[in-house]
């Protein structure tokens, strides 16, 4: 063993880790054309510089450590694979979703629940079983090849000049693309995780290069102390509140609600308000289900989660005595539900079931809810939630409720790509369709317990998505990627009593659902005091809606979408699409939205001292 390490060429080794490296970075590019002399010669620096940058770590450890040369190796050995498995898992995230490993990802690794969320199957651990022995293969074998050349010396001056010569004309490249917004260069950026940009316009335009500017918006949000609500909630002296209902399907998209898929719901919203344009807060979970309770735009969820804050619908509940019947098939914890929403709701009375198969979670859960329906105090108002958790990839279901026949068994989504996705994703919805029936027939069990125990006509009945879910309409699956329709449209259904049957064909929002329920509460209050949506009893004038992301807002209007980033992001351009959801020049787009962006600006900031 002694003689082995005393054997071991380091320099040797790194050329082999980095060469492995260049090959796992190449994968950033496969969706990005390379149609020019200039795109080709980029792809190539690109790809060669940043696939050693990523392996520096490992290098510089060495050298710092090398007086203890095991110690050294093992430690430049750790780092190394770290970095390959940095590369492989940054690069499929962003083929599939569109962004790198951020904030989001990170907290869905590091928070309670998170991991459980992703709902992986089981095989998907031996595959990656298999992705960790090919690693060490690797790096073991890179040690073995490196004794065989114990002796050789590799120049680093040579090595460190040609390194330097190849990543400076990649800045140039970039710097001179950036300069004329030539969008090929500036993507290839945006797919390498931690790039930097070289800005080269002042220099450029000295001599005499036609610098182009870019129209280009990007948001702040605050870090001030929240001023919500603006005045105090002033209560209905002699309240008569009706029982609440929520039903909330993860990722439960607009056009599920059919005859077919999901009858039970759609005959509900025959007999309810019917909101066929509806728009979830945005494409994530936090985003969707913040908007749904609080009535405010998803970028505020970071100020909330800080403060602990509830939402003053919650509020409203404790004050008039509510029972609360809170159940989850997924968890309380990951997002932080238990910090937010139900903040200032007892512990013990949020219920969690997600340590099976998703649909018998989501059985058991109704079953819970029906349970305490016929059980309660008849004396006081109950407030029932389910989140249901299978319409989740990878979307389980029981069996004998299935209505598509030609679903996958099963999908190992470790290191899928798009391209090995295409061909399986039909058969993938299909597996989503059979979840969405299956929610419908527990949505059917407590429609008929309220008919059975006389409190249909007293109940307010809210079914809905927190988001979408795509399955590659326009390139993407699943949700957290884009602010299509796909992703952020959802069913609305809500039934009130008293209030006859209304199909709603103007564009709606989450963020209108609280104002709504907060007023059939008998709340005094103006709604711009604690929300930025409206009643919805109320006339609707046209208006555009907001959605939300972990880093970038989504304006939505008659004109198309426009993204606008209020995070950190490699994002070079504002991106924007048409009402059909096919992308067009954003210059456009945000010349069109010219007096919506200063009201949707002011709205980020109106809770805030």
């Amino acid at each position: 063993m002694k003689n082995f390490i005393n054997n071991v060429n380091f320099q040797i080794y790194f050329i082999i880790t980095s060469v492995f490296s260049i090959y796992l970075a190449s994968s950033f590019l496969e969706n990005i054309p390379a149609p020019t002399v200039r795109d080709q010669i980029h792809a190539i620096l690109i790809v060669v510089t940043y696939g050693i940058i990523y392996q520096l770590p490992a290098a510089i450890s060495y050298l710092l450590l090398k007086k203890w040369k095991l110690l050294a190796i093992l430690v430049a050995v750790s780092l190394s694979a770290l970095a390959h498995v940095f590369i492989f898992s940054d690069s499929q995230l962003y083929d599939l979703y569109g962004f790198h490993i951020n904030g989001f990802v990170w907290n869905l690794v590091t928070t309670k629940g998170g991991i459980a969320s992703l709902g992986a199957d089981q095989t998907n651990y031996y595959l990656v079983s298999l992705y960790v022995t090919g690693l060490i293969v690797i790096h073991l074998g890179g040690l073995f090849i490196s004794t065989f050349f114990s002796n050789a010396i590799v120049r680093k001056r040579t090595f460190i000049t040609l390194f330097l010569i190849a990543t400076l004309s990649e800045r140039v490249v970039f710097g001179y693309s950036l300069a004329q917004l030539y969008g090929p260069v500036l993507d290839r950026g945006d797919a390498f995780p931690f790039y930097k940009q070289m800005k080269m316009n002042s220099f450029l335009s000295k001599i005499g290069v036609d610098v182009k500017k870019a129209n280009h918006l990007r948001l702040t949000t605050s870090d001030s102390t929240l001023d919500y609500p603006i005045n105090k909630i002033v209560y209905s002296e002699n309240p008569q509140p009706k029982n609440i209902i929520m039903l909330v399907s993860e990722s439960l998209r607009w056009d599920m609600m059919n005859p077919e898929i999901m009858p039970n719901l759609y005959a509900l919203s025959e007999n309810s308000w019917n909101l066929t344009q509806h728009y979830s807060g945005g494409n994530g979970t936090r985003q969707g289900m913040f908007s749904l309770f609080y009535g405010l735009y998803g970028s505020y969820w970071d100020a909330f989660l800080r403060a602990n804050q509830g939402p003053v619908l919650v509020d409203a509940m404790n004050k008039y005595n509510y029972q609360k019947f809170i159940y989850t098939s997924a968890s309380f914890t990951y997002p932080e539900f238990d910090e937010t929403i139900f903040a200032r709701i007892p512990k013990k009375l949020l219920h969690e079931d997600h340590h099976d198969e998703p649909w018998k979670c989501d059985i058991r859960n109704t079953t819970s809810l029906i349970d305490n329906i016929k059980q309660r105090d008849a004396s006081r108002p109950f407030f029932g939630f389910i989140f249901y958790e299978e319409t989740h990839a990878r979307y389980s279901f029981d069996e004998k409720h299935e209505i598509d026949h030609d679903y996958i068994k099963s999908l190992n989504y470790f290191g899928l790509s798009r391209k090995e996705l295409a061909p399986q994703i039909d058969s993938l919805k299909a597996r989503y369709i059979n979840a969405a029936h299956g929610i419908d027939l527990q949505i059917q069990r407590i429609i008929s317990t309220l008919k059975q125990t006389g409190e249909l006509d007293n109940t307010i009945i809210v079914v809905t998505g927190d988001h979408g879910e795509a399955f590659m309409e326009r390139a993407r699956w699943g949700h957290n990627s884009d602010f299509t329709d796909w992703q952020v449209r959802v069913p609305m259904v809500i039934s009130i009593p008293g209030k006859p049957a209304k199909q709603f064909t103007q564009a709606t929002s989450h963020i209108d659902i609280a104002p709504t329920l907060l007023k059939e509460l008998g709340i005094k209050n103006p709604v711009s005091d604690y929300a930025l949506g409206v009643d919805l009893s109320e006339p609707i004038k046209k208006r555009s809606i907001v959605v939300a992301s972990w880093t970038d807002i989504g304006i939505i209007n008659e004109f198309g979408k426009l993204v606008i980033p209020f995070k950190t992001t490699t994002q070079h351009k504002n991106l924007a699409l048409d009402p059909s959801d096919n992308p067009i020049n954003a210059d456009v787009l945000i010349k069109q939205m010219k007096l919506t962006i200063p009201s949707v600006l002011a709205n980020i900031r109106q809770y805030y001292h």
